[in-house]
């Protein structure tokens, strides 16, 4: 009987099979239940995570650029086309181009909101301006130059941020005045008033993400230049990457080429809080679902110790006509494995199934304002699925060697004797 092993997977198959006692059905179904339902809520758990990440990272490279250059001890550019043509000289940059940000209260009639006014260089190409990527429908940048309006007035546009125009009641053609504390406002009793600079609104953008949406608005760098009174506004270049993911090499080449003058600030130290976060989560559910699955391997070993001391005559009648300890342990072993393939399988099913469902019908939404996205976003990863899987299946099997060790060391005279 010791010189084959085809015997051990039939009656371990037997053994999973056959009918048993009341707390032996118990604690076996409990431990399949606790392998699904641990792996199933943590596949779901790391493809929420994985999701609301890469839509993190999409709508942030939607609507910002990759490296942001600055002066140090902030300040406008002295020679912004020089700096500009320096960094294009830079392996790895795509384009990069100056703009600069203002603090305004934008006003039309009663209504009002507080914005942040980002310039945009209308010389420059269209591809190299993070705006386009985000236009709404009839919105273009060619309108922010200054048009005439209906009412026969010349006004330069501008483009908000659709949650802006919808909280303030914005509309299309409407005449909004930015009044910037920084700007060149008249003197007065009380102290420089702020300047108050009308635009046309020409168009709406939507970048996905509510903060930006909810707050900024595009004017032209002309339109700057009025607004705060400077021949060279610029105190930004924004560069793109030919690879976002290259953002530590090329800023380094690029501080080694432009000097200690400038700070080169990349999206994801800029983002740096929010990656953090999410981090942070995937570790506190990975922690404590994996807890469950845990426990789920815990009630292996109770169902497969009982199982030995039902067995005990069965296992000293194998071993009375020559089965080795070797084989017994394996019977045991490849009930641990059955049950852990079981239940890590039945889970990843419905893990997979579930995170489908919920990312293509958008079934938990989310609120925006807090969120910066309106649902839920699933990724399925089938690394970060294997891995749980990997993880539940060698949990169900370590599970398994005290009860293999204890069934294979018992003694057969004992066994018969008590069975």
């Amino acid at each position: 009987m010791g010189s084959g092993m085809g015997y051990v997977w039939f009656i371990a198959w037997r053994y999973l099979r056959a009918r048993r006692r009341a707390a032996l059905s118990i604690a076996g179904g409990l431990a399949l239940l606790g392998l699904t339902v641990g792996v199933w809520a943590l596949t779901v758990a790391l493809a929420f995570q994985s999701g609301m990440e890469a839509e993190l990272r999409n709508k942030i490279l939607a609507g910002t650029a990759h490296l942001n250059i600055l002066r140090r001890g902030g300040g406008t550019f002295a020679d912004p086309i020089g700096l500009t043509v320096r960094v294009r000289e830079t392996p790895g940059v795509r384009s990069a181009v100056v703009t600069t940000y203002r603090e305004a209260l934008l006003v039309s009639g009663s209504r009002s909101a507080a914005g942040v006014l980002k310039a945009v260089d209308l010389t420059e190409r269209s591809d190299a301006l993070d705006v386009t990527r985000t236009l709404g429908p009839g919105s273009r940048l060619a309108d922010l130059a200054p048009t005439q309006g209906v009412d026969g007035t010349t006004l330069d546009g501008i483009i908000l941020g659709k949650r802006l125009a919808q909280e303030a009641q914005f509309r299309l053609g409407d005449v909004v005045e930015a009044l910037t504390p920084q700007g060149r406002g008249e003197l007065s009793p009380f102290g420089r008033l702020p300047a108050a600079y009308p635009f046309r609104v020409v168009g709406f953008f939507e970048s996905g993400l509510y903060e930006y949406d909810a707050a900024w608005a595009y004017i032209s760098l002309d339109a700057a230049r009025h607004l705060t009174g400077d021949e060279s506004p610029a105190t930004v270049v924004q560069v793109m990457l030919d690879d976002a993911n290259a953002y530590r090499t090329v800023a380094a080449a690029l501080q080694a080429r432009l000097g200690p003058d400038y700070v080169i600030e990349d999206w994801v130290s800029l983002n740096r809080t929010a990656f953090a976060a999410l981090n942070l989560q995937r570790l506190a559910f990975a922690v404590v679902i994996g807890l469950v699955i845990l426990v789920a391997a815990l009630n292996v070993v109770t169902t497969l110790t009982l199982l030995v001391t039902e067995k005990r005559r069965d296992i000293a009648i194998l071993l009375a006509l020559g089965a080795t300890p070797r084989a017994i342990r394996l019977i045991f072993l490849a009930q641990g494995l059955a049950l852990g393939l079981l239940g890590v399988l039945c889970g990843g099913m419905l893990g997979a199934a579930t995170t489908i469902l919920c990312d293509r019908y958008e079934l938990i939404r989310l609120d925006e304002r807090i969120y910066s996205i309106a649902s839920v976003p699933f990724r399925f990863s089938a690394l970060d699925t294997a891995v749980v899987l990997g993880v539940a299946l060698g949990l169900s099997l370590l599970a398994a060697v005290y009860p293999a060790w204890r069934a294979a060391t018992l003694n057969p005279v004992e066994g018969l004797r008590h069975g």
